[in-house]
């Protein structure tokens, strides 16, 4: 069995709950032959980022929990000089052996500095590197990893690889950093791509308008995209060109159309704002 792991970004609730279970999962505690002891400062083998995008007053946060990858490829296993010191298990979990980990042939910490993620820690007391070991110790004992077990809004998914990637290709999930050739295990939803946004009421009423039917028209190629606003009012439109210029048409029962023309998008993060929709003129 492979196991992989699908992260929900729209879920999150910037809880820190999967900080703090992996916190008291593995700090004072040692899983052999998978981990030694967490320090309980200066690593966060599963850590909560924050990314804004976009311009004031319209502003995007994007909480994104990243943790070890799990690779196909792992270069943390390509840049270690001892032989088996890092190791995939027959689960497909890279793990670092705390007893092969050897400072002394190794000194410039080149896992870490290979890692394209940055979630490999050195541990300067025990001398030795750590990371997620996507709590190998507890899917031993047929439980799921701590992060996973402690959230209370639903963000990760956890399974047999093959099923998730069912999910993954329903849900139009992705890979961080593909370009990095290392075939990760962890999948995102919701990760931040340039994305045009707005947010529809009604011109005399200030009143949310859901159910506006939304489409968007690239000018260079013409391909378009539709969508409708939801129960605020609000739309988006995710992975789209970066430096692109777009028509905005907007339609609603017993309004009238608008239009705005050449958006272009020169930020990540593009909020049109308040579009407000005039009543249609009764016949």
């Amino acid at each position: 069995m492979k196991y992989a792991l699908l992260i929900d970004v729209n879920r999150c609730s910037i809880c820190f709950a999967c900080e703090v279970a992996c916190k008291d999962e593995f700090v004072g505690n040692a899983y052999p032959p998978y981990s030694a002891t967490q320090p309980d400062v200066e690593q966060e083998w599963i850590k909560l980022q924050e990314f804004e995008k976009g311009k004031y007053p319209y502003v995007k946060v994007y909480p994104i929990p990243l943790l070890c990858m799990h690779c196909e490829n792992p270069p943390c296993i390509k840049a270690c000089p001892v032989p088996g010191a890092i190791y995939k298990t027959e689960d497909s979990v890279v793990i670092i052996d705390p007893k092969k980990c050897d400072t002394g042939e190794c000194s410039t910490k080149p896992c870490v500095k290979g890692c394209p993620w940055g979630v490999i820690f050195f541990n300067e007391e025990s001398n030795i590197s750590q990371k997620c070991t996507l709590c190998i110790h507890r899917l031993k004992e047929g439980q799921e990893p701590a992060c996973f077990d402690a959230c209370p809004s639903g963000v990760f998914l956890f399974g047999e690889e093959s099923e998730i990637l069912k999910e993954v290709k329903k849900r139009g999930a992705r890979p961080m950093n593909p370009e990095y050739e290392a075939g990760p295990r962890v999948y995102y939803i919701g990760l931040p791509s340039v994305t045009l946004a707005g947010h529809i009421i009604g011109e005399q009423s200030l009143m949310d308008i859901p159910d506006a039917k939304v489409a968007i028209t690239e000018k260079k190629s013409g391909s378009a995209v539709s969508c409708k606003s939801d129960i605020s009012g609000n739309f988006v439109f995710e992975n789209l060109k970066a430096g692109a210029t777009y028509s905005v048409d907007v339609q609603c029962r017993g309004y009238k159309p608008k239009t705005i023309g050449n958006v272009k998008l020169d930020i990540e993060y593009k909020h049109l704002g308040d579009l407000k929709l005039a009543k249609a003129t009764k016949k």
